[in-house]
């Protein structure tokens, strides 16, 4: 059985002002990682082999990332034309006929490596034709996979093709096993759900796995902070490199990762679950608050507050700045005194806004701060007002109103 990792995909709209020229979604950064690490390290703790990763021709940096982590020889495929799921996977038809199954999974998914032990164990106990994982159903989430039916002992019955049919459903979560069979059906030029509805009326038996745990498909900018939210929730104790460097007169509440060469100034507070990258720097008299990803060399000026956000790497807050429920782009100057507001209006929903991001749920307060496009450089005593998206590139005068 062969595995195969999709990452040439292109992002949506929303997602794209995050990722500059010559990089993927994949390549975005979660608690200092790269998206694509963790459907990587899921898959290869399932299947030990070497693992086939497509990727968008000039996105190389896909590779390199993914060639970091992998535990197991990568077989690198450049895809060059083509925008579906079925371009991807024909790209690489050579490699995946070699052997009866083939393991796939997305490669914007955050997945726990149980999720698909369980796939992976399953297909070889019950030994169907095809092993699919799904997730619960989530109307706001309906689009991102396919919506699927199955019977009364966990066969899929039908990919729907919407919403409508009074029966049970799930989301289809970005894992399947599949029989090299669906080479064919892919070849004629159908797409993956009516390739997997055609070996259900040629008879195959298609066994599912529900999945109930961690599932983040990084499809838009607020699921990077749910992604943040899950996994530093699993965080429970403080990880901190020894050369690391933190003022005795800062303070650390709650579980931390701090990575190496970092530095933590005088008076500094941090209440966790909380990440800090590598070469990092944290100005005296900052507010670090809980479910906050610092990555990588990023600079936080003195008496900054950050809560519930995603600072990609290379970024530089200026002094006094107030960051909430926000996502900051690559290499991104941030001036002192910058504002960015949070409380959504009643009438205002962003898109794909989760559960976890709306606080407090009783009172339907929803909060989603500014998302700020790379190498934009915001001038100070700046005020974002909340779900302001600010393109890649800008330059925003200092005393500016953003709405």
């Amino acid at each position: 059985m062969k595995n195969i990792i999709l990452a040439a995909g292109k992002a949506k709209k929303e997602l794209s002002v995050l990722i500059p020229p010559g990089k993927n979604k994949v390549l975005l950064r979660i608690l200092g990682k790269p998206v694509i690490y963790y459907p990587l390290r899921s898959l290869q703790e399932a299947s030990g082999k070497e693992t086939i990763i497509v990727y968008r021709r000039g996105e190389e940096q896909v590779i390199d990332e993914a060639g970091k982590y992998s535990k197991h020889p990568i077989v690198p495929i450049a895809q060059e034309k083509g925008e579906t799921i079925r371009d991807a996977i024909l790209v690489a038809s050579k490699e995946l006929e070699k052997e009866n199954h083939f393991f796939l999974v997305f490669g914007d998914i955050i997945i726990e490596p149980e999720a698909l032990i369980r796939l992976y164990n399953t297909h070889l106990t019950e030994e169907p034709d095809a092993t699919i994982l799904l997730v619960p159903y989530d109307p706001e989430y309906a689009e991102t996979y396919g919506i699927a039916t199955i019977d009364e002992e966990g066969y899929l019955t039908k990919i729907l093709t919407n919403t409508s049919a009074n029966k049970p459903k799930y989301i289809i979560g970005g894992a399947y096993i599949l029989p090299n069979h669906i080479l064919d059906l892919l070849e004629k030029n159908m797409n993956l759900p009516e390739a997997i509805n055609q070996l259900i009326q040629e008879g195959a038996k298609i066994k599912t796995v529900l999945w109930t745990g961690t599932w983040i498909d990084i499809g838009y900018p607020a699921d990077l902070l749910e992604a943040d939210y899950a996994l530093l929730s699993m965080v429970k104790s403080s990880i901190i490199s020894d050369k690391a460097e933190i003022e005795p007169t800062s303070t650390i509440i709650g579980p931390v990762i701090i990575e190496e060469n970092t530095y933590i100034d005088h008076h500094v507070l941090i209440k966790g679950p909380v990440y800090i990258g590598k070469n990092s720097f944290i100005g005296a008299h900052s507010f670090i608050r809980q479910y906050t990803d610092i990555n990588n060399n990023v600079r936080i000026g003195a008496y900054n507050e950050v809560k519930k956000s995603n600072i990609q790497p290379y970024t530089l807050l200026d002094s006094y700045v107030y960051l909430a429920d926000s996502i900051i782009g690559e290499n991104s100057i941030i001036g002192a005194y910058t504002i960015t507001l949070n409380v959504l209006e009643s009438k205002m929903k962003p898109p794909r806004i989760r559960k976890h991001l709306v606080s407090p749920p009783k009172k339907e307060v929803k909060k989603l701060g500014a998302i700020i496009g790379y190498n934009t450089k915001i001038g100070t005593k700046t005020t974002i007002y909340p779900g302001k998206t600010i393109k890649p590139e800008s330059i925003i005068e200092p005393n500016g109103i953003l709405k």
